[in-house]
């Protein structure tokens, strides 16, 4: 046993396995936790009644038994609680209701500000309380406000380095901004980059299980890709890891943090998306020219890392994301030694999943310990 570790820590660790399996399973008897857990069945018994009287868990029906009585089994209950999960691109505010497995109950979408500090002091809460007045649901039930940032979130717990859609061009502490919009609110926030987010989200809805691997890649007003490998979301100790916008694939290139990257500078989706909103849909040598460069960065991270999947995130582009999907697969089959699927989103809104499920671990972190 580590040193250190206490009774309390036990604990903890016995009540996170007895939750897993119980999420996992979805039905399993308290002789199928013992067994699989190796916990005694004592304390299975004294956390199941923890987790009954937090309203996680129901009795079910009656399992199977070759011999003697049924087991009664114990069922998961995924709407014991919420979390509100917020995705901000600089222009679109996403909001939506989601409960512990992850799945949407209401959404609420509207047209902000680009500018970080409005939409912490002055947005946000308007837009959590409609939507809470909208849904109906009990306030007790919801636990807290994940928000995915189009920027460089951390490594500071509430810093963000670098956010240009948002007005951010320096390291900001948005420790005092995100304390007063808590108290508005009544709830804790979490905080993550967007492309974070959404690939915890999609990981999730896949069940890619503990030790998966995924790319998710955001196409938004700039370029950034979630990055989980084996079930863990690298950041990077800089907080850095997925920015692929800054990939750079010119001899002579002189960085600089303080404007767009390389790449991001190169593919031009400001031209991109205002074509699409112009016309209804970017033209087919817009889709080339964007897929063309994103695959060249795809491509490279992909063999250098091993990943045999890239998620495309297709919001806002309804009516085209296919295309965007199959010109990107396309052009990495061409590209790369190793084969790499791309593919849509399973879930319905990774970025917003993925931020819900941010506040949702850190309320079950409480229970947990509690």
């Amino acid at each position: 046993m580590p040193k250190g570790f206490v009774a309390a820590n036990l604990k903890e660790l016995n009540r996170r396995s007895v939750y897993s399996l119980l999420r996992s399973q979805g039905e399993i008897s308290k002789a199928e936790i013992t067994r699989q857990s190796g916990i005694s069945a004592p304390t299975v018994i004294k956390i199941v009644d923890y987790f009954a009287e937090l309203g996680l868990l129901v009795e079910g029906g009656e399992g199977s038994s070759a011999l003697g009585r049924k087991p009664q089994l114990l069922r998961y209950a995924p709407d014991a609680a919420y979390a509100v999960g917020a995705e901000y691109d600089g222009l679109h505010l996403h909001i939506g209701l989601v409960d512990l497995a992850g799945r949407t109950r209401r959404i609420l979408r509207r047209r902000v500000e680009s500018d970080l500090r409005a939409l912490i002091t002055r947005e946000l809460a308007p837009a959590v309380e409609e939507l809470l007045a909208q849904d109906g649901l009990a306030r007790g039930s919801v636990k807290g406000l994940g928000l995915g940032l189009p920027g460089v979130v951390g490594p500071e717990p509430r810093g963000i380095r670098f956010a240009p859609f948002v007005g951010v061009e320096e390291p900001f502490d948005l420790g005092p901004l995100l304390a007063g919009l808590e108290a508005e609110l009544g709830l804790p926030v979490a905080i993550e980059n967007d492309a974070n987010a959404a690939a915890l989200g999609e990981y999730e809805a896949r069940g890619l299980g503990e030790s998966g691997d995924l790319l998710f890649l955001e196409l938004g007003r700039g370029l950034g890709a979630g990055l989980i490998l084996g079930g863990k979301l690298r950041k990077g100790p800089r907080a850095f890891a997925g920015e692929l916008g800054y990939v750079v694939l010119e001899p002579g290139h002189q960085a600089s943090l303080g404007e767009p990257g390389w790449l991001e500078r190169r593919i031009d989706l400001g031209a991109f998306w205002e074509e699409a909103e112009r016309e209804g849909r970017p033209s087919a040598a817009s889709i080339r020219r964007v897929t063309s460069l994103v695959a060249l960065a795809l491509a490279n991270l992909c063999v250098a890392a091993d990943l045999d999947r890239v998620v495309v995130g297709t919001a806002g582009m309804e009516g085209f994301g296919g295309d965007v999907v199959a010109a990107l697969e396309g052009e990495l089959a061409r590209l790369s030694v190793l084969p790499v699927r791309c593919e849509p989103p399973a879930a319905r809104e990774p970025g917003i999943s993925g931020a819900a499920g941010l506040a949702a671990e850190r309320w079950l972190d409480g229970v947990f310990a509690g």
